[in-house]
């Protein structure tokens, strides 16, 4: 296209019409007004479109819109095929998640990664201690331990994603360590349907987690349940830290008398003349 605008090109030839593509108002937009602006000889071969011969393209446009239809076909039937494997409790990712790899022997088995399992197991530690996912997140990065997507696309049992930025290979954030902690997969379970899309160009959501299918058991647990259960206990708890960077060791246990609901924690910030700080708690509702 940039040769085209430059000036470059005299005439383009395809072997039809869906080879240059299958929207049909891009499509229709170069072969219909894009090319003829510019005088260039537009051919599909398998279509018999040659723009030296008005009387070949008349019926082009429909050609777009049917190639356009049979994509929208192939989607509708490639939803259908996913929807049938993770019905049937097959993992429907294309990837791994980090700590685990494909089985050689059978590619809808999970295997345990051990290297990557081991920094799993050191996350969900750091969790029960009482260490928030940004905490933990900065801690691995002064440890300079390889994030997730530099970890796959340095290792050949993985699969690297396009966009991995190889720059930063120690690119631990919150929201990572925090996704980490939040799977049920690493109690051994496969968990389907997290997400859905309504059509070939529609957006993808996030659905309900009460509309996940969740099959237990289907690979090796990383994670046993009664520690998984007490990360998400932690991920739960809001901790006020004064200057000193200590926690209430209270926090998430009181309750309020009144409602049931658990109280949280204030705590004022430190003077530097050493002064204690206020600490109490108070009920959210």
């Amino acid at each position: 296209i940039a040769d085209i605008e430059a000036g470059k090109v005299g005439i383009v030839i395809a072997k039809d019409l869906s080879r240059v593509g299958r929207d049909y108002v891009e499509t229709g937009y170069y072969t219909e007004i894009c090319f003829r602006q510019k005088g260039i000889r537009f051919i599909a071969i398998g279509n018999g479109v040659d723009t030296n011969n008005p009387a070949s393209s008349e019926f082009a446009p429909f050609m777009n819109v049917l190639n356009e239809m049979y994509l929208h076909d192939q989607s509708r039937k490639m939803r259908l095929c996913y929807r049938q494997k993770g019905s049937a409790g097959l993992p429907t990712n294309n990837l791994c998640i980090y700590g685990y790899r494909k089985d050689p022997e059978d590619r809808n088995h999970w295997l345990v990664d051990e290297e990557a399992a081991g920094t799993v197991r050191r996350i969900f530690d750091l969790a029960i201690d009482c260490h928030g996912p940004y905490e933990i997140a900065r801690m691995l990065r002064q440890e300079r331990v390889g994030c997730p997507a530099y970890y796959n696309a340095t290792h050949a049992n993985c699969m690297k994603r396009s966009n991995t930025n190889m720059s930063k290979p120690c690119a631990w954030n919150g929201a990572t360590v925090a996704n980490i902690l939040k799977r049920p997969e690493y109690m051994g379970h496969t968990v389907n349907f997290r997400s859905s899309k309504n059509g070939l160009r529609a957006r993808r959501v996030q659905n309900a987690r009460e509309t996940w299918r969740i099959f237990e058991n289907t690979h090796e647990a990383i994670i046993p349940p009664d520690r998984w259960e007490l990360a998400q206990y932690a991920l739960s708890v809001r901790r006020r830290t004064d200057s000193t960077g200590i926690a209430n060791p209270l926090t998430g246990k009181p309750v309020c008398a009144e409602c049931g609901a658990r109280m949280h924690n204030r705590r004022s910030k430190a003077e530097k003349s050493g002064r204690r700080s206020d600490d109490y708690y108070d009920c959210p509702t």
